[in-house]
């Protein structure tokens, strides 16, 4: 009877330590918990926090993945500060419009800062439909890119060198001050959103205009957002040449070329990112010609594997609609 109580003793001892030696050590291992993911440990955001819906990341503020209107790939993302400030990367296709002056509308109408990552129509043809439109009902105090001179736009993709008369002419509806050529390490503060610039445009012969694409780092409540457009391979390892390891480090990263045939794998290890955004709709996600998975020859999955191994660990795509990060 004696040896039954004393292995009854042990159970009991056992059983209370697996209740409270987790709540123990959670003190020395803060836990990071996305609705819908794995918890996450020991992610560079400082304090403990959540990631996801109802999140506090941005302490007030926000980040918005838009999604597409029709089902294209495209780039649409809105930041907001706690105080209500508002940037726009980008701005997705024409069509893409309405539902981004929705948001813009949604969040007060006053775009203090909208970046321009490359003169392409997925991503800047909501900017000109939007400066072009004089019922928009926003606002739009400054805008910032680094564009090339036209005559090498038509040299090098005429097949789509028409939308650059058109952006400029669009540009031209705002004041002449209000409008910004970037340069390389400039710093830019909007708000409570700091931004730094990180190339010039590389002016290469492969995939030309997508490699010429502006990359920002964004800092919102000190979390970094790397925006890096359609920047391909070889503008990848222009930029992993240029830029120190502290500048290319970010805990968010926007997925170049929309997840496919963007920069490589070592440029992303280089950017160490924990939450991955894919500007993609389902159909390049899943790398879908209409054959099934896999069928198409975008480099989607492959991609995808890459950040699994780079142990990302949650991932944002606007096949979900849009995303938020608060």
């Amino acid at each position: 009877m004696k040896h039954f109580n004393i292995w009854k003793k042990i159970a009991v001892f056992l059983l209370m330590l697996n209740i409270v030696l987790p709540s123990l050590l959670s003190g020395f291992s803060p836990s990071i918990k996305t609705q819908g993911d794995p918890a996450l440990k020991g992610m560079s955001f400082g304090p403990s926090l959540t990631i996801g819906p109802g999140a506090k990341i941005f302490d007030g503020g926000s980040l918005s993945l838009l999604a597409n209107s029709d089902n294209r790939q495209m780039l649409s993302m809105v930041l907001q500060d706690k105080d209500g400030t508002l940037v726009v990367i980008d701005g997705g296709w024409d069509m893409d419009a309405a539902h981004l002056t929705d948001v813009i509308r949604s969040k007060g109408g006053r775009v203090s800062g909208w970046f321009i990552t490359h003169p392409h129509s997925d991503h800047v043809g909501a900017l000109v439909e939007i400066l072009n439109n004089p019922d928009s009902q926003i606002t739009i105090d400054h805008v910032y890119h680094s564009m090339a001179d036209p005559a090498w736009y038509e040299a090098v993709e005429p097949s789509r060198s028409d939308l650059i008369p058109r952006l400029i002419s669009a540009l031209a509806t705002l004041p002449k001050e209000s409008v910004h050529q970037v340069r390389k390490n400039q710093e830019i503060q909007i708000g409570q959103i700091k931004v730094k610039v990180l190339n010039d445009p590389y002016l290469l012969e492969t995939a030309a205009v997508n490699n010429s694409s502006v990359v920002y780092k964004f800092f919102l409540n000190n979390v970094s957002i790397l925006a890096l457009g359609d920047l391909g391979p070889d503008g990848g390892d222009a930029l992993a040449k240029d830029c120190s390891a502290e500048d290319l480090k970010s805990d968010i990263v926007q997925m170049s070329h929309h997840g496919q045939y963007g920069v490589n794998k070592d440029v992303y290890a280089l950017i160490k990112p924990q939450i991955a955004l894919w500007p993609c709709p389902l159909w390049l996600w899943n790398n879908d010609s209409g054959g099934g998975i896999g069928s198409g020859d975008w480099k989607t999955l492959e991609t995808r594997q890459w950040m699994e191994e780079l142990n990302v660990k949650v991932n944002y795509s606007i096949k979900d609609g849009d995303q938020i990060i608060y």
